[in-house]
């Protein structure tokens, strides 16, 4: 049997990582705009409580490190082989239509780089008081069916909820030779850009 000398690598399994994690980040809102925000103790918010930072953990890293190792791979490979060519064309298209860094512009390798070596990993929330939760609704119809019994119009609109959910982005910080780094992953354009080069 002839055995390979280096990694394997699947890109498809590579792939449905990269989709689970933005699917993890998707998910939240609407776990979030159907969990009573004072409490979380339903059943499937603490499900997320409890394995959410875990799985987007993994699931960053075996990305960033699949696409580092694949990376190193192909620039092992003869420059003149088709399929040194194709990842190389498909990398400069990648690096040249996506920025996955909010405010600094870094190539996937670099943001690759950065993500398997932070030290803080904080995914942003973000509170919104302008309506859309679950509870919203029911308010809102309790205070449309008052209105229509009473007759008074001028019983006050009851008050948006305000709730709290994961906005896309994860802030990296780390130290290069002794200096501070930070920076704004946006987890769709990573995503995206995973997506992409491994077409």
């Amino acid at each position: 049997m002839q055995l390979p000398s280096s990694y394997v690598l699947d890109r498809e399994s590579i792939k449905l990582n990269a989709y689970r994690l933005i699917c993890h980040f998707y998910a939240n809102k609407e776990i979030a705009r159907h969990t009573d925000p004072d409490t979380r103790d339903d059943a499937i918010a603490r499900l997320e409580d409890n394995h959410f930072f875990r799985e987007i953990s993994r699931l960053l890293l075996e990305v960033a490190i699949s696409l580092r190792v694949l990376n190193d791979q192909m620039k092992k490979m003869d420059e003149e082989s088709e399929i040194r060519s194709s990842y190389d064309a498909a990398m400069k298209e990648v690096n040249r239509r996506y920025n996955c860094m909010m405010f600094d512009e870094m190539n996937i390798r670099e943001v690759c780089n950065k993500i398997i070596h932070a030290d803080v990993v904080e995914p942003h929330i973000q509170e919104t008081e302008d309506g859309g939760h679950e509870i919203d609704n029911f308010n809102w119809l309790g205070w449309s069916e008052a209105v229509e019994q009473s007759g008074d119009r001028y019983i006050p609109k009851p008050d948006p909820i305000k709730w709290k959910y994961l906005t896309n982005n994860i802030r990296l910080g780390g130290k290069h030779r002794g200096k501070q780094w930070w920076h704004l992953l946006e987890v769709p354009t990573f995503v995206g850009a995973v997506s992409e080069l491994l077409a």
